[in-house]
C-alpha cells in the first residue's frame, strides 16, 4: 500500500537513515540477568532484543518485564477469586472468576519474560517496510522463538495475546495474565499509572536500585515515539485508523517542527 511522506519524518534517535542506533545495545549486567527466568528461550529473547533495539528500548523491556511480574500477582477489580486453582487436565488454564465461568492462562514466568523483553522489538529497523503494525510483528517474533523452544501453545497464544493488544486502551486492562500485565507494566513505566512497590518487586529493595542505576531511562518517551512514526511515515498500514500509532502520526504532522516528546503520546 501507498506510504506517507513528510519533509520531518527522519528521527533525531537513528542513524542516518532514520533506524532506531544499536551501536550502543545497552548492557544487561550479571545482577540483572539474575533476576531473569533460567529457561534458554529467555537468553536468546534477551540476545535477540539486544542486537536490534537501542539501549533506551532495551531497558525499558526489561523494567516492564520487572514491573510485570509484580502486575501477575495483582487481582484485577473484576475478578473475585484470588487464589485460582488449575483445572485438572489443562495445565496452565485458571478458573479466576467462577461465577461467570471465566478463564485464563497461567504463563510460566519464561514466557511472560520473552513477551516483556520482546513486546516493541516490531519497531526495529529491520521491520520498517512490512506492512503490518509494529505489535503484531512483535507478537509473531516471540511466536516464532517460543515455539521453536517447545513452549506449550496456549502459553505462546498468551504471550503472542499480550504484545498485539499492548497499546490498545481497551481490550488489555480488562483481561488477565500475560496480557493485563504487560499492559499495566507499560503504563507504569510511562508514569500513567502507579509504579508497583518496591515489596511486589522481585528482589525487593534492590531490584528498585537496580531499575534506577542499571536500566537508565534515557529518553524513552521520545525514542519510542519517534520511531514509530519514522515507521508509519515510511508505510501508512502500520498506521490504521483509531490506533495509538495513528494518534502519534496525527500528533507529528499537527506539529512538525516539535522536537519534543511526541504530543499525543500520553493516548497510549
Amino acid at each position: 500500500m501507498g506510504s506517507r511522506t513528510s519533509n520531518n519524518s527522519t528521527s533525531s534517535t537513528g542513524t542516518g537513515s532514520g533506524s532506531p542506533s544499536v551501536s550502543d545495545p545497552g548492557t544487561i549486567t550479571a545482577a540483572l540477568r539474575a533476576l531473569m527466568p533460567s529457561h534458554p528461550v529467555c537468553a536468546d529473547a534477551l540476545a535477540f532484543a539486544r542486537s536490534r533495539l537501542p539501549a533506551t528500548l532495551l531497558y525499558h523491556s526489561f523494567r516492564v518485564y520487572m514491573y510485570a511480574q509484580a502486575f501477575m500477582r495483582i487481582t484485577p477489580l473484576n475478578d473475585p477469586a484470588a487464589d485460582p486453582s488449575l483445572l485438572p487436565g489443562f495445565p496452565g488454564i485458571a478458573l479466576i472468576s467462577p461465577a461467570s465461568g471465566e478463564y485464563a492462562t497461567i504463563a510460566p514466568p519464561h514466557v511472560l519474560f520473552v513477551a516483556c523483553i520482546l513486546h516493541a522489538i516490531g519497531v526495529a529497523g529491520e521491520y520498517d517496510t512490512m506492512p503490518e503494525r509494529f505489535e503484531i510483528i512483535g507478537a509473531d517474533v516471540a511466536a516464532r522463538l517460543l515455539r521453536s523452544h517447545n513452549i506449550q501453545a496456549l502459553a505462546v497464544r498468551e504471550a503472542w495475546l499480550a504484545i498485539a493488544l499492548h497499546t490498545n486502551p481497551t481490550i488489555a486492562k480488562r483481561m488477565s495474565g500475560v496480557v493485563r500485565a504487560l499492559r499495566f507494566a507499560k503504563r507504569a513505566d510511562f508514569g500513567f499509572c502507579t509504579v508497583p512497590p518496591a515489596d511486589s518487586l522481585p528482589g525487593g529493595a534492590t531490584s528498585v536500585n537496580l531499575l534506577r542505576w542499571q536500566l537508565p531511562r534515557l529518553e524513552i518517551k521520545k525514542q519510542l515515539g519517534d520511531a514509530i512514526v519514522r515507521q508509519a511515515l515510511k508505510e501508512a498500514q502500520k498506521a490504521p485508523r483509531g490506533s495509538w500509532v495513528a494518534e502519534l502520526v496525527r500528533g507529528k504532522e499537527g506539529h512538525p517542527d516539535w522536537e519534543g516528546i511526541n504530543m499525543n503520546f500520553n493516548m497510549f
